[in-house]
């Protein structure tokens, strides 16, 4: 807008330098097309360093947004490869604030990982990340901890325990995935508490933000899950990632 006020500016000095040369007379319309030929001069300069800035100014958006898709794109290879539960916090931690999820670290419950909280729900969703799916058994050292996170509150607080789920192929490099174990799935279904595994963190993540899917839609389900592993398939069978 700013650019097309100088550009009209401009247009009106250099009518206004042909009215004078043609209706004034004497050294009065010199003097007049000469002004009016003086300040086009200088706010063509005034356009020139707009566009610069406003060019600069592009430039910087678009790094920005560079900047912020490289966590992104690091935090969701972190998802579908790492087993380090403190990268996996991080990255987990950064993938739902993407979200426009309330994420916040938990340091008055040490056993928790992070606090979720969703938008338009009172329900707190306590995460637990863990390095491994198989680390999760009746005999599990964790759940004595957890105890106090599940439907307690009234209600109001929800544990869910996300686990990596990649294992090392028999090929340098290659990974595959596997799902909770069958005792694992039987503790977390008695126990009332959901589980997620990083993969369908993943899926969720590409639902949400290729696909445009309501956030509500994927985590109101988790939410009220009775207990045991949750799979986005499951709620969206035509989906596929």
């Amino acid at each position: 807008m700013k650019l097309k006020t100088l550009l009209l500016f401009q247009l009106f000095l250099l009518v206004f330098a042909l009215y004078a040369l043609l209706t004034f007379s004497g050294n009065q319309r010199y003097l007049v097309s000469l002004a009016c030929l003086v300040s086009m001069l200088i706010v063509g300069k005034i356009e020139v360093g707009v566009k610069e800035r406003s060019a600069h100014k592009e430039q910087a958006e678009e790094a920005e947004e560079k900047d912020e898709a490289k966590p992104i794109k690091e935090s969701l290879e972190c998802l579908i490869k790492s087993k380090n539960v403190l990268l996996l916090t991080d990255a987990i931690h950064h993938v739902l604030k993407d979200l426009s999820l309330s994420v916040s670290p938990s340091p008055e419950f040490p056993a928790i990982d992070r606090m979720v909280k969703l938008p338009g729900s009172e329900v707190t969703l306590c995460l637990k990340v863990i390095g491994d799916v198989a680390e999760v058994n009746e005999d599990w050292d964790q759940w004595k901890e957890l105890s106090d996170f599940d439907l307690g509150e009234a209600g109001k607080r929800r544990l869910l325990i996300i686990g990596s789920n990649c294992v090392k192929g028999t090929e340098e490099g290659e990974l595959k995935y596997r799902n909770y174990p069958a005792d694992a799935q039987k503790s977390l279904s008695a126990r009332h508490v959901v589980g997620i595994t990083t993969t369908t963190l993943y899926k969720i993540y590409l639902l949400c933000k290729k696909r445009k899917l309501d956030i509500q839609r994927i985590f109101s389900p988790i939410q009220q899950y009775p207990g045991g592993v949750f799979k986005v398939d499951h709620l969206i069978p035509s989906s596929s990632s």
